[in-house]
């Protein structure tokens, strides 16, 4: 009888069933991106060195599923995204690494952080993480990651993505007492 009366109203008020969040809305802007590149300039804090280690390079993403980190400097190092594959790439020393994330399911939710809010599946976020999104008045927002698997926590306590209608602008990674902020500059 429930299952009835819901349907319609659901039928009789149809924007009242459907009513997105404003999560749900920013992820669908997402979606709606098919590719994008981007530069990036990235400065790892970490406890044990008195300076930040500064790193640079792209950043491109295509639809559904892959994204690549293309760091140029200080070192040239590749990590591909595909589908269920990573590949990790140092040219310099002829090292390769190819694995399938489901078996790194650590690897495989921090890469959900940033492949998942491209691509705008809410899913796979929620499947990972506690979501805190914030979305402002002109258009910024600022996406909040907190690991629910205990095992991720140990490593990473909080990523937070901040952004700009749908474009990715910053990522910062707590980690082990150490911070990661990445901002990104999209490119024409």
């Amino acid at each position: 009888m429930r299952r009835r009366f819901l349907l319609a109203a659901a039928l009789a008020f149809p924007g009242v069933a459907q009513t997105e969040t404003p999560l749900e809305a920013q992820m669908r802007r997402m979606a709606g991106v098919r590719s994008r590149r981007s530069r990036f300039e990235e400065e790892r804090a970490l406890p044990e060195l008195d300076v930040p280690i500064p790193y640079s390079g792209t950043l491109s993403w295509q639809a559904p599923d892959r994204l690549e980190k293309h760091t140029t400097s200080p070192i040239e190092e590749r990590l591909t995204v595909a589908g269920p594959r990573l590949t990790w790439e140092r040219p310099d020393r002829g090292q390769r690494q190819d694995f399938a994330l489901a078996s790194q399911p650590e690897m495989a939710a921090l890469v959900e952080a940033v492949r998942a809010t491209l691509a705008g599946d809410l899913a796979t976020l929620q499947r990972h993480y506690d979501i805190r999104f914030d979305p402002a008045a002109d258009g910024s927002w600022s996406l909040r990651l907190i690991p629910s698997s205990l095992r991720l926590r140990g490593m990473v306590q909080r990523l937070t993505l901040r952004g700009e209608g749908t474009e990715v602008l910053e990522v910062e990674t707590q980690e082990g007492g150490g911070i990661s902020r990445m901002r990104i500059f999209p490119l024409p």
